[in-house]
């Protein structure tokens, strides 16, 4: 495997590993490459593999109502899907050509049965994203549009130079034309 450090120094922010830890999630993990706009994966496949960003940069979403709702993005040593389901709820598509890597749910399932160390791994990276996730509903969703835009500046600057304005209005939950107007209005 070529390109792991994005991932190891992204595992080991979140929870000390050992190298004989990381050994062991190595061993089972497979590096995938997508190029801009493929899909890893669509909503409704089967879904079989925990999914990380070890370069790149993904968003995931879904189409309702002839809509399409840009969910989150996951860059660098991210995790992409924090819930393992049989089937998948979103689509995964890359913003830009992206390196992912991937383990499948049952072999991490026994990795985790079988290891203290990496089951207080998974529970701290878990604890992580849904400390984010409750952030971003406490302190963002509920925010007025240009908030929540002034908010994803300060806090992910990467986004707002990487993503099409489309799929940044979708993830504020407007049109691009009023993204448009706020963006303007900053000048």
């Amino acid at each position: 495997m070529k390109n792991v450090e994005n991932f190891i120094e992204r595992q080991r922010f979140i929870h000390p590993l050992s190298d004989e830890a990381i050994h062991r999630l190595l061993e089972e993990i497979e590096e995938v490459s997508f190029a801009k706009n493929e899909q890893a994966f669509r909503e409704g496949d089967p879904e079989r593999y925990v999914w990380f960003v070890e370069k790149g940069l993904t968003r995931a979403y879904i189409e309702r109502d002839g809509k399409d709702i840009t969910l989150w993005f996951a860059s660098d040593g991210d995790m992409v899907n924090t819930v393992y389901r049989e089937t998948a709820a979103y689509h995964l598509e890359m913003v830009e050509d992206t390196n992912l890597l991937r383990i499948p749910i049952r072999r991490l399932e026994e990795l985790l049965e079988h290891s203290l160390e990496l089951s207080n791994w998974n529970r701290k990276l878990l604890m992580n994203y849904m400390s984010e996730y409750e952030d971003y509903f406490i302190n963002d969703s509920w925010s007025e549009a240009r908030e929540q835009y002034e908010s994803l500046l300060r806090t992910r600057p990467d986004l707002c130079r990487k993503v099409p304005l489309k799929h940044i209005a979708s993830f504020l939950q407007i049109t691009p034309q009023s993204l448009s107007r706020i963006r303007a209005s900053r000048k």
